[in-house]
């Protein structure tokens, strides 16, 4: 995990997490003092791990860590008071946010971010692949209109329309969906209709 926002109301808590986060050898570690402020750090940025020690000047920091975590491949790890830490993780959890209690052990800390890790590391891998699926399928249903635009306009029977978008992708050195994409531009007449 490269880029940690650790979220605490104290300063000895921003210093104890951002000294421990550098001592395992993360990433840069940011800091901010409210929720609030977190908030805005969280807009500007693009953060893997956000650590909250619970309670914050402005909530508990629940609300913080689900919208942290609806962002995208953020973790979210709370640090909260035994008794809060019960009340808060029927809230977070379900969504993926994990809760340690104080007082906090280094030992379970440790442990607890090389898990966080470990599933970023795996959330990342399928958004990747999510992201390389859609774009196939959106490479696919621009190849199929253009077929469809040579099928009507000139008469070519599929698999023809299909051998030419292959051969005009070799031959230009392009992929088969900017060729698709110029097809398109070419022959489709409603792009211009409103």
């Amino acid at each position: 995990m490269n880029n940690i926002l650790v979220i605490s109301g104290s300063e000895a808590g921003r210093v104890y997490f951002e000294d421990f986060l550098n001592a395992c050898q993360y990433g840069k570690v940011s800091t901010a003092d409210s929720a609030g402020s977190a908030a805005m750090a969280l807009s500007r940025g693009d953060y893997d791990l956000c650590i909250i020690n619970s309670p914050l000047p402005d909530g508990s920091g629940a609300e913080l860590a689900l919208e942290a975590v609806t962002r995208g491949c953020c973790q979210c790890l709370i640090v909260a008071g035994e008794e809060q830490a019960g009340k808060i993780r029927g809230t977070v959890e379900p969504s993926g946010v994990f809760v340690l209690a104080k007082p906090l052990k280094r030992a379970i800390l440790w442990s607890t971010l090389k898990n966080i890790a470990v599933i970023h590391n795996r959330l990342q891998a399928m958004q990747s692949q999510n992201d390389s699926l859609k774009q196939k399928l959106e490479d696919m249903q621009i190849i199929n209109r253009a077929k469809a635009l040579l099928i009507s306009s000139l008469k070519m029977p599929e698999g023809q329309a299909h051998k030419f978008i292959e051969k005009q992708a070799m031959e230009r050195r392009m992929t088969r969906a900017e060729i698709a994409r110029r097809i398109i531009s070419t022959y489709d007449t409603n792009q211009f209709e409103e």
